[in-house]
């Protein structure tokens, strides 16, 4: 046999192989909902207290946790006078409320405030945060990822204001993000605003890590281009607002931030 003949055979083996490796860590959407799923809700991970934004655990001191809250807080401000939204607001949902960081300074903005999480014990430690500190009327509602639009059998009726911080790029996909601004979408009373942190990326995106194992890439899991986020959810029905750009935030070793407020 010709040695051209014999590396050609050797490289195309070589290729399927590779092909055969790279297809037992690809992962399909409704699997990756459900490595998700557990992934939040194993005590197992030990650092689920400092990722879920705990007061006190890990890089979250008390100054840097109520920092970060009052930042978003201000957010809210200047998005509600952008839109015209009078204050104080009947009802609030926050999708990811993890430990509260954002619902201590933002639930006496409205007379209740839904946060929906995934996992129960950060609906608790959120509800115990609220209670100590602000007062407001907090309301836990644990969603399951795989279904994700049961959440409106929950909420009693439309709200004004739907927030998510530092939440966005460590859902399941992509594509799921877009899932949940679909649902924000439905939540919101016309006129009523969103606004929604995401990562994004400026070169081509990483798309094949959110078909990975989610347990080994739940970091930075799904990323946007600006325009891209902007168009899709234009195309969803909301009006854009602003964005805010945040390219490093050295206080928590994150860059590529983008704040986005937008209008029903």
């Amino acid at each position: 046999m010709p040695l051209l003949r014999v590396v050609e055979k050797s490289l195309a083996a070589l290729l399927n192989s590779t092909r055969s490796l790279a297809r037992q860590f690809e992962r399909s959407e409704d699997e990756s909902i459900r490595d998700s799923e557990r992934f939040w809700n194993n005590r197992a991970n030990g650092d689920l207290k400092t990722i879920m934004h705990w007061r006190g655990h890990g890089r979250f001191s008390d100054d840097l946790w109520l920092s970060l809250g009052r930042q978003n807080l201000l957010l809210f401000e200047q998005a509600a006078e952008w839109a015209g939204l009078s204050r104080p607001l009947d009802r609030i949902v926050e999708w990811g409320c993890g430990g509260g960081m954002n619902a201590v300074p933002v639930a006496s903005e409205a007379a209740d405030y839904y946060g929906i999480d995934i996992n129960a014990e950060s609906l608790r430690e959120a509800a115990r945060q609220v209670e100590a500190e602000a007062g407001g009327d907090f309301i836990p509602v644990k969603i399951d990822a795989s279904n994700p639009e049961a959440v409106s059998e929950q909420i009693p009726g439309p709200c004004d204001l739907f927030l998510s911080t530092f939440v966005f790029e460590l859902l399941p996909s992509s594509a799921y993000g877009l899932r949940v601004m679909r649902i924000a979408h439905d939540l919101l009373r016309p006129g009523g605003i969103a606004i929604v942190q995401i990562r994004y990326h400026t070169g081509p995106a990483a798309a094949a890590i959110s078909r990975r194992r989610y347990a080994a890439n739940w970091v930075r899991r799904s990323t946007y281009a600006i325009d891209e986020f902007w168009g899709a959810c234009a195309s969803i029905g909301f009006t854009p607002l602003f964005v805010k750009l945040v390219p490093e935030m050295p206080e928590l070793d994150e860059e590529h931030y983008a704040y986005f407020a937008m209008m029903k």
